[in-house]
């Protein structure tokens, strides 16, 4: 693997599957789970905090619906990061999630991770319609599909924290935690099932959940994948961010039939 700036410390190269101390396992399974547990109970309680200040400022959902949409998704994110971030500070192991300025080696992965992750979703997506299933709706989308420019709206949110937190969260603290304990694959597996997991809350309509979650959780294998190999966070979090562009780009050409 390639190795981290100079400035990182140094970090673990733990093996592909190792067996840890059962004490030590169970810790850092419990440590994982209950981060995502906090940051979503951190985020709920900072959205209700955000949507009572607009309320306060006359700002609600009749009379400024966008604000009312878009600043709950804003702090939810930006909680995840906060909590990341904490956890890191509380742990002063800020190895166990290394990151640099992306270098050209980086910007190569960037882009054959995208196209992988784009393969691997358009594969599983042909099979889930094979077999009937059509994946059910995130909230967000849900809702865009009635405020079409709220897709516009998102764009900047999944770039500056929408793919930051969610990748800090799980791909780096959550999957690091495992990474210790259970080795690199079962890190990245573990994390993957968390982050397919925590998905199924959010989905709406008639769709099916579980095809939806397996989406998000092969997601979560190529993120988790290009993150232990590169050693460095922001080549998952730029492919997530291009993904999400993608998307939420053509779910506004649809839902304003541009083309």
């Amino acid at each position: 693997m390639p190795t981290t700036a100079q400035e990182d410390p140094p970090r673990d190269d733990p093996d592909l599957v190792q067996v840890a101390d059962p004490n030590q396992r169970l810790q850092s399974l419990t440590h994982a789970l209950l981060l995502v547990a906090g940051a979503f109970l951190a985020a709920g309680v900072v959205q209700q905090f955000g949507l009572l200040a607009l309320d306060g400022l006359g700002l609600t959902e009749e009379s400024a619906p966008l604000l009312t949409q878009l600043v709950p998704m804003a702090l939810h994110f930006a909680t995840f990061i906060l909590v990341g971030t904490s956890y890191l500070l509380w742990r002063n192991d800020r190895g166990l999630v290394p990151f640099r300025f992306p270098t050209s080696h980086d910007v190569r992965w960037i882009l054959l991770g995208f196209a992988v992750l784009v393969a691997s979703l358009v594969t599983l997506e042909f099979v889930l319609s094979q077999l009937g299933l059509e994946p059910a709706q995130n909230t967000s989308v849900e809702i865009g599909n009635d405020q079409p420019e709220l897709f516009l709206y998102y764009i900047p949110l999944v770039i500056l924290l929408n793919a930051p937190g969610e990748e800090l969260l799980f791909r780096g603290v959550v999957q690091g935690v495992l990474r210790t304990s259970y080795g690199v694959i079962p890190g990245i597996i573990g994390a993957a099932v968390i982050f397919g997991a925590v998905h199924y809350v959010a989905l709406v309509g008639t769709g099916s959940r579980i095809a939806y979650v397996l989406v998000a959780f092969v997601s979560g294998l190529v993120l988790g994948a290009l993150h232990e190999y590169t050693e460095n966070l922001l080549v998952p979090v730029s492919v997530h961010a291009c993904w999400n562009v993608v998307i939420y780009l053509n779910l506004y050409v649809g839902a304003t039939n541009l083309l």
